[in-house]
């Protein structure tokens, strides 16, 4: 009975298997019983209301982690609306708490607001990073040289002693790599001109690689252009990730220069950031990273 009442408050949930399944239902509990909010309303169907979704959080800001996340979420839409450039879908971001979106701000906003903490994260996994300049979130080239809206859902503006780098990353969650297969001219060109790709064009814009391909592209166009001296792509995505962490892998190998490309998961991201010399506020921040997105024993007596 008490289950039940419990389970009651986690709200709807659509059938779901593995990953994605508890992940939804872990995001519900936080919501119910970190948050203390009523189910929000479906991101697709309308009139309809599930548990891994809020109300109004454009206004609570209860999808986000910290005062200072919220203030880089602002700071980023009123940038977007300036600038144009890359995709801000503002009802998943303040209401979904099962999208990437919001995710990729509570990892990395901080990092947006305090640069010396950045060079400190930063550092773990690139050692040889001397200065961090920006955090860009959505980051697509203005003069987008692949004509489509491929951005890297996190990027940082770095310094390697006097060359000027870019680090940019595709951050999952839950969501799967877009199967479409997209191909257009200027793929094949910045393909052509790169000395980076190791395998023929139709298996990079097959289903399986298209994104982090089009993503490569970015890179690849961000150096043939001199805009950057380095660029490093990689894909974050949860430990428990199996197939997404395949892919990535499989598609870093399909690349001459193996070394620009890696995976980072949740879970590296938190055990290094954890052997900072962090003051609370931050390393209370990272505990509640990991108490969010990969604490599910919190949930288990419930599901």
């Amino acid at each position: 009975m008490v289950i039940q009442k419990l389970r009651d408050l986690i709200g709807n949930l659509p059938k779901e298997t593995g990953f994605t399944k508890r992940m939804r239902f872990h995001q519900s509990w936080w919501r119910a019983f970190v948050l203390a909010e009523e189910q929000g309303e479906h991101p697709i169907r309308n009139n309809e209301l599930i548990g891994s979704a809020i109300q109004k959080g454009e206004i609570s800001g209860k999808n986000f982690l910290s005062n200072n996340i919220r203030k880089a979420v602002d700071e980023t839409i009123k940038e977007r609306k300036l600038f144009g450039a890359g995709i801000i879908e503002e009802g998943r971001l303040f209401n979904n708490l099962l999208s990437s979106q919001p995710l990729c701000f509570n990892f990395f906003g901080e990092l947006m607001l305090d640069k010396d903490f950045a060079l400190q994260v930063l550092r773990c996994f690139y050692p040889d990073l001397t200065s961090v300049n920006r955090v860009i979130f959505e980051f697509a080239p203005v003069e987008n040289y692949t004509n489509d809206k491929s951005a890297f859902d996190v990027a940082f503006e770095v310094m390697q002693k006097s060359e000027k780098g870019m680090i940019g990353f595709e951050c999952k969650f839950t969501d799967t790599f877009s199967q479409t297969e997209y191909s257009k001219d200027e793929y094949r060109e910045v393909y052509r001109q790169s000395n980076n790709f190791a395998k023929e064009y139709e298996l990079y814009i097959s289903g399986r690689y298209n994104q982090l391909f089009r993503n490569q592209l970015i890179a690849e166009a961000l150096l043939q252009n001199e805009e950057y001296q380095f660029v490093y792509t990689g894909l974050f995505c949860h430990q428990d990730d199996k197939l997404a962490i395949k892919i990535a892998s499989e598609f870093g190998d399909m690349l001459y220069n193996q070394t620009l490309f890696r995976v980072i998961t949740y879970q590296e991201y938190i055990e290094k950031v954890q052997q900072l010399p962090l003051d609370w506020a931050k390393r209370e921040l990272v505990m509640m990273l990991w108490a969010r997105y990969c604490a599910t024993q919190f949930s288990d007596n419930v599901n």
